[in-house]
Order: structure tokens, then C-alpha cells, then sequence
């Protein structure tokens, strides 16, 4: 019976791992779409003066961000490296493969192409310069993972010590704030990855990956902290 199922769960896992891939790469496209449709609206209410060079500074921005604050990672040797890596290589199978680029800049180059068709390829490229955003935001993001799994490690080291000292000192159970704290945790790991992928307007990265990355290990802190005292 055991060989009768095993195939059958090697399946199920695996089943599970590409819905997870694929949600996440649905949330990830949401996200863009998200940011470009945001852009867009920008473009012509708050940020009209600007126009495209709202979304060309926001690509500097990002990149300076790097160069100045991200120059080591525990992941690859060169962050501002691997971020426009990434940048160009979703620049080179969105728009360069496709023959969107080439598109626009016959446009934007022809004088007499009329006022609408060029506002419209305008907008095109502004969404192209939101896509590089996009991209050197989720390197950054991808650069991040150390630092949650850095407060993590110290908050499950000081929950299952202060654990032990409720065990021992004979302390109260609190089964229902740790099933709030669990249900906790992978909201704070998810909300930076949506927040700043779609944030409108350049942000430097500590001022969201560091807040969520201390309530993620408050959340962690709290569930080994709390965890039943007998298994």
C-alpha cells in the first residue's frame, strides 16, 4: 500500500509547488500592472508637468539607492550588478524581443506622427521605465532575504528562551495570541514584496524592508515564545 501512494504524494508535492510558482509569478504580473496603471493615471493628474520624466528619474533614483546603500550582499558579489542584470534582461524579452522599442522610437522620432499616437507611445514608454523599476526593485527585494532570515534567527533563539523560562516559572498558556502571531508571519514577509513593488513615487528600500523585516521577527518571537510548553 505504502508503493501505491507514494507516487501519488510525489504528485500532490509537486502539484503544490507549481501552484505556488504560479501564484506567485500571477502576484508578481499584478503587481507590474499595478505599478504601470498607477504611472499612467499619475501621468496625467498629479506628476502631468513631468510627464515621462517621472518614471526615467524614478529609474536613477533606484539605481542611485543601490550604488550608494547596497554595494555588499550576502547573496551575489555585486548587487548593482545583478539588479540591472535583471532590469535588462526583463527591458530585453518585454520590449526589445517584441519590437515595442523599435516601434516607439520610430514614433517618437517622426514629427509628423499625430498628437495622440504619440501621447500613446509616450505612455508605452513610460511603463517601459516602470518595468525597469520594477525589476531593480525586486532584485533588491531578492538582496533583502538575509535580512529576514537574520531577525528571524534572533527572534526564535530569544522566543524559545523566554519559552523555556514560562516553562520552567510554571507560566500561562496563550494558545489563542499564538495562533494570531502564526497567522501573522507570512502577511509581514508578503506586504513588502506588494507595497514596494507597486509604490507609486521612488522610496529608499530600508524605510519598508526594515519595518516588516522587525514585525516578521516579532511575529517569530512570539510564536516560538508562546508555543505550548509540553509536546
Amino acid at each position: 500500500m505504502a508503493q501505491d501512494n507514494t507516487p501519488q504524494t510525489q504528485k500532490s508535492l509537486i502539484g503544490r509547488w507549481i501552484s505556488r510558482i504560479t501564484t506567485i509569478a500571477v502576484w508578481l504580473l499584478l503587481a507590474l500592472l499595478m505599478s504601470i496603471i498607477t504611472e499612467w493615471i499619475g501621468m496625467n493628474t498629479k506628476w502631468k508637468d513631468e510627464g515621462i520624466e517621472h518614471s526615467r528619474g524614478m529609474v536613477k533614483t533606484e539605481l542611485g539607492y543601490l550604488n550608494k546603500d547596497f554595494q555588499k550582499s550576502l547573496i551575489v558579489q555585486r548587487p548593482v550588478q545583478y539588479a540591472e542584470n535583471i532590469a535588462s534582461t526583463m527591458h530585453k524579452y518585454m520590449y526589445e524581443k517584441t519590437g515595442v522599442m523599435d516601434i516607439l522610437s520610430k514614433i517618437l522620432r517622426d514629427n509628423k506622427a499625430e498628437s495622440i499616437i504619440r501621447l500613446f507611445a509616450e505612455h508605452v514608454l513610460a511603463a517601459v521605465y516602470v518595468t525597469q523599476v520594477f525589476a531593480i526593485r525586486l532584485a533588491v527585494l531578492t538582496l533583502a532575504l538575509p535580512a529576514f532570515l537574520i531577525f528571524g534567527i534572533v527572534a526564535a533563539t530569544e522566543g524559545l528562551v523566554q519559552r523555556d523560562i514560562r516553562k520552567w516559572s510554571v507560566g500561562r498558556e496563550h494558545a489563542g495570541l499564538y495562533h494570531h502571531a502564526k497567522r501573522w508571519i507570512p502577511i509581514t514577509f508578503i506586504a513588502p514584496w506588494v507595497v514596494y513593488l507597486a509604490f507609486p513615487v521612488s522610496i529608499h528600500p530600508n524605510a519598508v524592508i526594515l519595518p516588516f523585516a522587525l514585525l516578521f521577527g516579532i511575529g517569530i518571537f512570539m510564536v516560538t515564545y508562546l508555543f505550548k510548553k509540553y509536546i
